[in-house]
């Protein structure tokens, strides 16, 4: 069932989870100093939960099949499903260390919602954090950032050692106000990169220049979550609504661009790529 070899070919399979055990604003408080680092902004969970189901009969018309996870009071977050486990190949990978308290369990969560998989098709990291938002493959390469807030050298070295011998990992470090790669750069059709180029390396810029042809975002639209899009197959990419001057230079690169809202979970700091785990795609 599993069978993820990059970021853009058909997507067949995709697991998520509904909104519905996240916290309303007006009462949520943490004292985790991540949620004082980046600053969410006012969601309203009966929105989210709409503009969920919007995106699902979108994954619905476009011949997707979604598996989700059952929403569980004790994970608030485990609608971010990206965050929780990756697909490379066919296995799922994710971390032993969970960070936040409130993800302790939610791997556990997946495995109920996918109880056709084998165990060995889940492959613990032990040697530090490290979560799909950071993780893109491209075919014989795995682009992973690390010294994130989210993922560390030595755990993207640990997935390292799964991958096939073809397959190489690229570090790119982007240091620690990132949460994730993906709100900086996400892999379009067509060899295009979206990227905001600010916090990347110019050996790393270089790199990603010579395999792609980039489309720059500014600092402003990525803090607003600008270049977490995501790309159900070839000609497609899903964004939300308010990010005009991006999606028109997306479409002017011949992609279509499906524009829908998705104020509600931007707030959370968390856009499409973040709230969708792609198990399979076509090739």
């Amino acid at each position: 069932m599993l069978n993820i070899r990059n970021e853009t070919s058909v997507l067949t399979d995709l697991c998520v989870c509904r909104g519905v055990s996240v916290p309303p604003w007006d009462t949520f408080e943490s004292g985790h100093p991540e949620f004082a680092t980046f600053r969410m902004g006012q969601w309203d969970r009966d929105r989210l939960l709409a503009q969920q189901e919007t995106f699902y009969d979108l994954m619905d018309r476009l011949g997707v099949r979604l598996h989700f996870i059952a929403p569980s009071p004790d994970h608030p977050w485990q609608m971010y499903t990206r965050d929780t486990g990756f697909v490379i190949g066919d296995r799922i990978y994710y971390a032993a260390d969970r960070g936040l308290p409130e993800r302790v369990g939610e791997v556990a969560n997946l495995r109920s919602a996918l109880p056709e998989l084998p165990a060995d098709a889940f492959v613990e990291i032990t040697d530090g954090r490290i979560e799909g938002g950071d993780v893109m493959p491209d075919g014989n390469v795995v682009f992973v950032g690390v010294n994130t807030t989210r993922t560390a050298p030595a755990a993207a070295a640990a997935l390292a050692r799964h991958l096939a011998p073809d397959v190489t990992l690229v570090p790119l470090d982007l240091g620690p106000s990132v949460m994730h790669l993906d709100t900086r750069m996400t892999i379009l059709p067509g060899r295009r990169l979206l990227i905001c180029p600010t916090p990347f390396a110019k050996a790393d810029l270089a790199v990603l220049a010579a395999r792609f042809t980039l489309i720059e975002v500014t600092d402003e639209e990525a803090a607003a979550m600008g270049t977490n899009v995501f790309v159900p197959n070839p000609e497609t990419v899903v964004m939300h609504r308010a990010f005009d001057r991006i999606a028109k230079e997306i479409e002017a690169a011949g992609i279509r661009v499906e524009r829908l809202d998705w104020s509600e979970p931007n707030a959370l700091l968390g856009s499409f790529r973040c709230a969708t785990m792609p198990l399979r795609r076509a090739a």
